[in-house]
Parts: C-alpha cells; structure tokens; sequence
C-alpha cells in the first residue's frame, strides 16, 4: 500500500475567534488533509469562528488536490466556520473557483488588502451571531 507523504507548510495561530492559517509551498492531496485536520482540532472548542489565510507567493496546490482544498472547506463550514478570508499573495488563491461544491455556503473573500480581510471577517462573524 502507497501512502503519500503531505507536502505544503503552515503554521496555525488563533486570535479570538479567528484562525490564521500562513502557508507556504506546494500542497497535495495529503497536505490538504493534514491541514484541515489540524484546523478543526484548533476550532474543537469554538462553535463558530472564522478562517484567515494568509499565503506567501511560493504557495501552492497541485491540480489533483484541488477537489479535496474544496471538500475541506465543507467540513470547516460543518465545524462551525462561518466566513474564509484569503489574503491574494499566490496565484493559486483561485484555483477552486471552478470547482465550488453547492453545499459550500459560506462567504470566501478573496483580496489583496489583508487588513480590510480582517475587518470584514470579524464583520461576518458578529452578523452570524445575530
């Protein structure tokens, strides 16, 4: 049996109600996993928190993981993530665009202004709690 070693780094931080998620280099299928793993065991203990990454230009994703990026994405919004915030420093931030899953339902704004991200994440989060 063949199991593939995770490729990608990240570094997971929580402020609030809001994980940061920095990452660099290239993910595949593994990788992708091991993240959002990780991730929901930090989000374990909030009902409803909100995901800000922050990308550096060497990230990435390889094309055969890009289907699984989308379905984790699912199992965080199921897990009490309410809005994703992506800071646009890689050219791989669209890459799921053609592959939404309708069942995704939760607001992902993508822009180069961090800062605004952040502002607007916090935004999203007291709307949900309304």
């Amino acid at each position: 049996m063949y199991i593939d070693v995770a490729h990608g780094n990240y570094t997971l931080s929580v402020d609030g109600k809001i994980i940061h998620c920095d990452y660099s280099q290239g993910f595949n299928i593994e990788g992708v996993k091991k993240l959002t793993y990780d991730i929901l065991e930090l989000a374990s203990g909030m009902e409803e928190w909100g995901l800000f990454q922050n990308p550096d230009e060497s990230a990435g994703i390889v094309d055969n993981a890009i289907k699984e990026m989308m379905s984790s994405y699912v199992k965080l919004q199921n897990a009490g993530c309410r809005a994703v915030a992506i800071v646009e420093n890689s050219i791989f931030v669209h890459a799921g665009v053609r592959y939404h899953p309708t069942e995704l339902t939760i607001p992902i704004r993508i822009d180069k202004d961090g800062e605004m991200l952040q502002t607007w994440l916090k935004t999203e989060l007291q709307k949900s709690r309304k």
